[in-house]
């Protein structure tokens, strides 16, 4: 999957507005296609059907753009591209949907989202016989990885949405030290071990690591902390199973422990005051961007996916993933050490892993419940997942115009690179938003494959969420509970604000604040997979 900044389409604040779309009347009609807005008659007597098409848009797309004239012409439709500024999203949309304009086809960011829409009416469902004929090659694909995907989006015998897969599931976040720090601190090895993070972080804040002759560095921000969540068996805002049920592990005993540890560091100044902000160490530009390793601040990270780590590769003038290039460019004697999640006191070592299935979703917008519509989608959406040509066609464009094949991996052509030239042309995310690993195994030799295993794939120290699908009540509880009441709790404990005993008081609040409600949801989510 393309990895960003996800923009979150927050339904409750949307709930308002979309509300008021669907009692108004759509541009389209309120019964769906209308035959004189959405329909002409081709030569061939196939219905040309006009797609209002909405994914994450850099900027607004040609009309003349090739990839969409190649896929109007195959499947005979004519494409509205809705292009909404990221940065306003959320309001853009809600907008749009107030005035009783609502995509066909769409992404939608997580479950709770999706099952809000469909609730709402702003999305409507598809069967399994729909599924079987008009997305065999899609179903194949997603049911080679995780079968059980589909299970994640169906409700009351029908599916709310397409689910993705995540070409990058089985990798973990980064484990990324300064090794240069490390040398000059006297540790001669990366650490393995909780106590060994710890010391490290000691050095890399009392030591002068960075040989300025001032107390200017940290060991971490808010990215290191997932290691020692990790070494207690956890990460605090995903599910867990515990003796065969799924329990919320922000809540769980181990994350107290965690919390014990990272208010100890947090006392002795080890982790930078910043973390708590809402980006963390990241403070501007590229989301995946740790600005506070790139700079020398810190010297541990975990920030951005795996691949804004990837090692320099100068044989193959490749200057390594965001991270690596920035750090060089500010510091060209630093060095990275790549480690694994570290273990704690019993043994125990992770860091978050999405798995291979993904928590973006694309769904049929209220006018897509005419079938012919619906059903013409799904064709296209099938022949892009099943066509490596015609993927490559709508996600790179032209080979030699506007891409080349540095080895046996597709890349942008310089003045195609930026994320708006590719929306221009109608590329990159506009039709495939989606990851298709198989095809993606192609861009990559065997070996190469083989050493990103070796620096990013832990055996033992992957954590994945446990609950796959949407709970009824995630969009009532979710935001207060975890984003607001959770997060801003940690915060008060780590920071010594509150004692460590009010995580007791904390978890009692959280499960009366619909906790429990949410607990009994993914446990009966959970045995229905049995």
């Amino acid at each position: 999957m393309i990895r960003g900044k996800w923009s979150r389409l927050t339904t409750g604040a949307l709930a308002v507005v979309v509300a008021a779309g669907l009692a108004a009347c759509s541009k389209k009609g309120g019964d769906g296609a209308d035959a004189d807005t959405r329909q002409a008659e081709s030569g061939n007597g196939k219905k040309t059907l006009t797609i209002d098409w909405l994914t994450y848009q850099y900027g607004p797309v040609d009309e003349s753009s090739a990839s969409k004239k190649l896929l109007e012409e195959t499947f005979n439709v004519k494409f509205n591209i809705w292009y909404l500024d990221v940065t306003k999203r959320e309001e853009l949309l809600g907008a749009k949907m107030a005035a009783g304009e609502f995509p066909d086809f769409m992404t939608v960011y997580n479950g709770a989202d999706l099952a809000k829409f469909v609730d709402q009416g702003v999305a409507v469902t598809f069967t399994d016989e729909e599924l079987v004929k008009y997305m065999p090659n899609y179903k194949r694909l997603v049911d080679k990885y995780d079968p059980q995907a589909w299970k994640y989006v169906k409700r009351k015998g029908e599916y709310m949405g397409i689910p993705s897969l995540n070409t990058d599931g089985v990798y973990g976040w980064a484990v990324a030290w300064r090794k240069d720090w490390l040398d000059k601190t006297g540790i001669a090895k990366v650490p393995e071990t909780l106590d060994e993070l710890k010391e490290a972080m000691i050095r890399f804040r009392n030591d002068d690591p960075d040989g300025n002759g001032k107390k200017d560095t940290y060991g971490m921000s808010k990215t290191g902390m997932q290691q020692v969540y990790g070494a207690f068996g956890i990460y605090p805002e995903f599910w867990t199973e515990r003796d065969g049920k799924l329990v919320w592990s922000g809540i769980t005993p181990e994350a107290k422990k965690a919390l014990e540890v990272l208010r100890q560091m947090k006392k002795d100044d080890l982790i930078s005051p910043e973390w708590v902000l809402p980006n963390g160490e990241n403070t501007g530009g590229y989301w995946a961007v740790s600005n506070d390793f790139v700079n020398g601040k810190i010297g541990l990270s975990s920030h951005g996916a795996y691949y804004h780590w990837a090692p320099a590769i100068p044989e193959k003038s490749f200057p390594g993933g965001d991270n690596v290039k920035l750090l060089a460019e500010t510091n060209p004697k630093a060095r990275i050490a790549y480690g694994k999640p570290v273990k704690g006191p019993d043994g125990k070592a992770g860091v978050p892993a999405p798995g291979m299935t993904g928590s973006v979703y694309m769904a049929f917008g209220k006018d897509a419940k005419d079938p012919e519509l619906k059903h013409r989608i799904m064709q296209i959406w099938d022949a892009l997942y099943g066509d490596y040509d015609l993927f490559m066609k709508a996600k790179f464009g032209t080979l030699d115009q506007t891409y080349v094949m540095n080895g046996l991996q597709p890349k942008m052509k310089d003045e195609y690179s930026k994320n708006d030239a590719q929306a221009k042309l109608g590329l990159h995310i506009t039709f495939t938003p989606f990851a298709q690993p198989e095809f993606a195994e192609r861009w990559s030799k065997p070996e190469d494959r083989e050493a990103t295993d070796k620096l990013f794939k832990y055996e033992k120290g992957s954590i994945a969420n446990a609950l796959k699908a949407p709970l009824p009540s995630e969009s009532k509880y979710y935001k207060n509970l975890v984003e607001k009441f959770q997060r801003e709790t940690y915060a008060a404990i780590i920071n010594g604000d509150k004692p460590l005993d009010d995580f007791d008081k904390f978890v009692e609040q959280w499960k009366k604040d619909g906790g429990d409600q949410l607990t009994k949801e993914a446990n009966e989510w959970y045995q229905s997979l049995k």
